[in-house]
């Protein structure tokens, strides 16, 4: 289960922003909601419709001027990329626009294994090949001994990036990052490739109409892929890119865009992140960038079509790395199921692919709603990425075991760690340790909805939310809450594996789809009343107007989320032998008729324990003592629990089983008695 918060509607500051506007007041609703409470205020986010003088970027004026007569001298330069698809993008655009001026041009992008930005061996190379000029895309901020070695061998270097500064900018002729502290730019927020797209335009002599004719397409992937705010500038960038790659006459896009089955098919950022951007990370992860770089340079149909497929070939390795990596989880989870009662989630293993852990981390920290540090061993060294969420700081718990680390860095949701395989077990401890100090109590995700008002679903209200794409980071699909709903029909589709539910909430019906969740698995059922989070969108049916509602979560009406939270919180702190308070033990001890009602409600099939849950959950039996209730049922080999999958089924049973003497039970028992010793 995941926590909830839901707002109220604002309707007195969503009926201002209607008097004086044209938008529909469910759109009035979730703006006032994201606390833009003015008509002004919403057409300065809804406008955006135009970009900033790209000089306003402090050494903008430098960087376009030392290019601009390298391009006129004919010296060689080189754009030094990075293996993303924020990186390739933007080394697609600079790289393009240079050759097209007629300059002398390459691009560099290092390998995965070579690391991130810019390194010894490379720069040397460039300078053995002549190199005049290095210009870094989506890098180059924190090169401070690159870019003295660049230095040093008689080269000039130009950073463009959009990374944190720190301390010390590097030695450069020009260092343009909006996120410098004197750089008076008004818009922070660029991606790199949105940084290049502006050095374009400067090097055209600050117009903007041929740079977001000839790359807006590129800027739009790179900036959907980056996950950076679409706000502001960026959702103009989006905007417009999306307007240009829907007509794109780019080979390497059109190729792209056929083997990612999107061909004649609106496209939108869910298109871009979901379906293209992977394609083009997959080339940094599994092959190399260069393959997506040609790609987004071919202009022949046949080579394209031929190097679309390879990328769809290596995406496809991918998802397979992952299921490989995760079925490898599943099972060390399975062995040693105290691993899922940690507050942390610490997991590593041999040879898991270092392209892929960083999704994986995302995955299981959805998955299974706590902070996950994921890390491959590779002979002597482990190299992991981290992913969290709410006040879990990634980068400080880091540095709280920064004593066993050789590498690492990241921010406060995610993060990068190099250290010793010797050390792994010293490092769990340590993370564990910061998790125990900083948060007796751990956070747990958290959805953030709208009450939505019965009388605002409707066609033409989902309709009017259209305004307010594109959807991506600080602008995400608005999500909204329905409360007391009434369910009149559960259908299966796709062979059983998603849900259609139909249900009566006020004077409306609603048919919603609850996609990867079959209907065995819902925490209700026909007739109950439930409470549901869900996105709106407006569709068509034989030519009628009509919505598409796609659930997030639900659960059952009257569901008391903080009881819940803390009963989980007392069961995993029970099995992490964690000391609470002798009336705890008691508490959690179930009764026979308790018991009974547990057993009873069990099936022969696999079923998710929060459905389970949801079956047999009363006042007097709290999520801690139904877990309980589970694992005694276990232990005694009534059920097999899958902790991993989160399921479990009845066993056949063939002799009379005592219950009393379970392990679980008697310590309960002792605990409740004598209290934690």
């Amino acid at each position: 289960m995941k926590k909830w918060s839901i707002t109220r509607p604002d309707e007195a500051a969503a009926g201002a922003l209607t008097k004086g506007s044209d938008l529909e007041p469910l759109c009035a609703v979730v703006l006032a909601a994201r606390g833009i409470r003015t008509v002004q205020a919403a057409a300065d986010f809804l406008g955006s419709d135009e970009l900033s003088d790209p000089f306003l970027i402090r050494d903008m004026q430098e960087a376009a001027e030392v290019i601009n007569e390298a391009v006129e001298s004919g010296k060689p330069i080189c754009v030094y990329g990075d293996y993303d698809c924020d990186g390739v993008t933007a080394t697609v655009m600079l790289y393009s626009y240079l050759e097209c001026l007629g300059a002398d041009v390459r691009f560099y992008i290092p390998e995965r294994s070579e690391g991130y930005g810019m390194n010894e061996a490379s720069i040397r190379q460039l300078a053995q090949e002549g190199v005049s000029l290095i210009i870094t895309v989506d890098n180059g901020i924190a090169a401070l001994a690159e870019a003295e070695l660049i230095a040093q061998l008689g080269m000039t270097l130009v950073v463009t990036d959009h990374h944190q500064p720190g301390e010390c900018l590097p030695r450069a002729a020009a260092v343009v990052n909006p996120h410098r502290a004197d750089c008076p730019s008004p818009y922070k927020n660029l991606c790199g490739a949105g940084v290049a797209l502006k050095l374009i335009a400067a090097l055209d002599g600050g117009g903007y109409d041929m740079a977001l004719e000839q790359f807006g397409d590129l800027a739009a992937i790179g900036t959907v892929a980056d996950i950076v705010p679409l706000d502001g500038e960026n959702r103009f960038l989006v905007r417009r890119g999306l307007e240009y790659l829907q007509n794109t006459e780019r080979e390497g896009l059109l190729a792209l865009i056929q083997v990612a089955g999107l061909a004649e098919k609106p496209l939108d950022a869910h298109s871009i992140g979901f379906m293209l951007a992977p394609r083009i990370n997959a080339a940094g992860r599994f092959g190399s960038p260069t393959l997506a770089v040609r790609l987004l340079l071919c202009d022949d149909p046949q080579e394209a079509e031929s190097l679309a497929a390879q990328l769809d070939q290596l995406n496809t390795e991918r998802k397979a790395a992952e299921n490989a990596i995760m079925q490898q989880i599943d099972q060390k989870l399975r062995e040693e199921p105290a691993l899922l009662h940690a507050r942390v989630l610490v997991l590593a293993g041999e040879g898991w692919h270092p392209g892929v852990i960083g999704i994986l981390a995302a995955r299981l920290v959805e998955r299974f709603g706590k902070p996950c540090f994921l890390l491959s061993v590779e002979g002597d060294t482990a190299r992991g990425s981290a992913r969290s969420f709410g006040d879990f700081s990634v980068y400080q718990c880091l540095h709280a075991a920064s004593g066993v680390l050789t590498h690492w860095g990241g921010h406060k949701g995610a993060g990068g760690m190099t250290l010793s395989a010797a050390d792994l077990p010293e490092f769990d401890r340590l993370v564990q340790q910061y998790a125990r100090e900083q948060f007796p109590v751990m956070p747990v995700p958290e959805l953030s909805a709208l009450l939505l008002p019965p009388a605002l679903y409707t066609p033409k209200q989902a309709a009017g939310l259209e305004v307010l794409a594109p959807f991506g980071a600080e602008n995400p699909e608005p999500l909204f809450a329905v409360v007391g709903a009434s369910v009149t029909g559960v259908t299966s589709t796709k062979n059983g594996q998603h849900s259609r539910i139909t249900l009566r909430y006020g004077d409306v019906n609603i048919s919603a789809f609850w996609f990867f969740c079959k209907p065995d698995a819902l925490p209700f059922r026909q007739g109950d009343a439930c409470d549901l989070l869900l996105t709106i969108q407006a569709d068509s049916w034989n030519g009628k107007p009509c919505i598409r509602a796609r659930i997030r979560d639900g659960r059952l009406s009257g569901t008391k989320q903080s009881a819940y939270f803390a009963a989980q919180a007392s069961y995993e702190a029970y099995w992490r032998k964690e000391a609470l308070p002798r009336a705890y033990y008691g508490r959690m001890l179930p009764a026979r008729q308790e018991l009974i009602r547990v057993y009873n409600a069990i099936g022969q099939e696999d079923m998710p324990l929060e459905a389970l849950y949801a079956a047999c959950a009363g006042t007097d039996l709290n999520y801690c003592k139904f877990r309980i209730c589970c694992d005694i049922f276990a232990e005694r080999g009534l059920i097999a629990l899958d902790p991993a999958a989160g399921t479990l089924r009845r066993l056949p049973v063939t002799a009379k089983v005592q219950i009393t003497e379970s392990q679980v039970f008697l310590e309960l028992h002792r605990l409740a008695e004598n209290g934690f010793t």
